[in-house]
């Protein structure tokens, strides 16, 4: 047992799947030194990420039959063994009862493909934000980009089209006009579209199924990869999957708060504030189910998350008749006073 465990407290949800998804960028056979510099570095950043870790190694050491080795010899082993190999070896060690609770987040990481081809270029995307944070960027062109918590992001600006690819999470951009000549298309691509700007201020948010967008001046096309084009003007948000997009609707405007750090809930269910809140902390926030359909108004701080997310709870408390109980560093629930 590695000596940061001598507390007796496993590692949390966070750092677990952080350590699952660290083995599927040092297992694809394309990994550089890049990567193991980052991996290093997250190593180093606390004992709980090498705790997490050491789960990990305790699957590779079955599958790989390992002696003892340090945690550089595990990396580099799991770097020199075949994908193919590698997976199925996982899978029946998994299907065996290894680490139940790291094995269901290998299992979903090596074994649903897209979600492991997702997750790898998250890992490598140009630009990329932590838990909690919110990142500005101004781009060559003079576009500002921000990007919200858990989000990745690719910036290709060619010789013939400005490009934004969105991996995960959300992005606000606000355009502003090519400099070259002629000037470039700019683009926004997720896995169910292309959305192009047309001197706007817009959002773009990945959900499970979908790809909403909200425009909050100028238009945006967009265009579903099997369904037809269309634009949607300022005041108006769409959600929109590969094949299908739903009936605009009015867009709101709370959707762009978070790049001032606030989180505004315009009428909003308690489930789902909470729901969103939550994506800029590590802690789980659960909600009674009786207490889920509340509606919610307020204004909420989440410029320090660590801090915040407290300072919402007690808001959430004053507004409602419901009781925040924190169960212990990692779990809250909500439910009725």
């Amino acid at each position: 047992m590695p000596p940061e465990a001598g507390n007796g407290r496993p590692p949390g949800a966070t750092a677990l799947q952080q350590a699952a998804e660290w083995f599927a960028v040092l297992h694809d056979n394309t990994a550089g030194e890049d990567e193991r510099r980052r991996w290093q570095a997250w190593l180093a950043a606390s004992a709980e990420n090498r705790l997490a870790w050491a789960r990990v190694e305790t699957v590779t050491r079955s599958f790989a039959s390992l002696g003892t080795h340090t945690q550089a010899d595990t990396a580099h082993d799991i770097l020199s063994c075949p994908p193919s190999r590698a997976r199925r070896r996982v899978l029946k060690l998994l299907a065996g009862g290894g680490v139940a609770t790291l094995g269901g987040w290998l299992g979903h990481t090596l074994l649903t493909a897209h979600g492991w081809r997702t997750q790898l270029a998250v890992w490598r995307a140009d630009e990329r934000t932590a838990i909690g944070e919110v990142r500005e960027l101004t781009l060559a062109d003079g576009s500002q980009l921000w990007l919200n918590t858990r989000s990745a992001a690719d910036l290709d600006y060619g010789p013939r089209l400005r490009r934004i690819l969105l991996h995960a999470g959300e992005l606000l951009l606000d355009t502003a006009p090519d400099p070259a000549q002629p000037p470039r298309p700019l683009v926004v691509d997720t896995q169910h579209g292309r959305l192009t700007a047309l001197g706007t201020r817009f959002s773009v948010s990945l959900e499970d199924e979908a790809t909403l967008v909200a425009v909050f001046d100028g238009m945006v096309e967009i265009a579903p990869r099997d369904a037809p084009a269309q634009i949607i003007p300022a005041g108006r948000q769409i959600r929109f999957s590969r094949h299908s997009a739903a009936p605009a609707t009015p867009a709101r405007s709370a959707r762009e708060s978070w790049t001032r750090g606030l989180l505004v809930a315009d009428d909003r269910r308690l489930d789902d504030f909470v729901a969103e809140l939550s994506r800029y902390v590590s802690v789980r926030i659960e909600v009674a189910p009786d207490i889920a359909a509340l509606r919610l108004v307020g204004v909420y701080p989440i410029r320090d998350p660590a801090r915040d997310v407290g300072r919402a709870l007690t808001a959430v408390q004053q507004a409602l008749p419901v009781r925040a109980r924190q169960l212990d560093s990692h779990d809250w629930r909500i439910e009725a006073r």
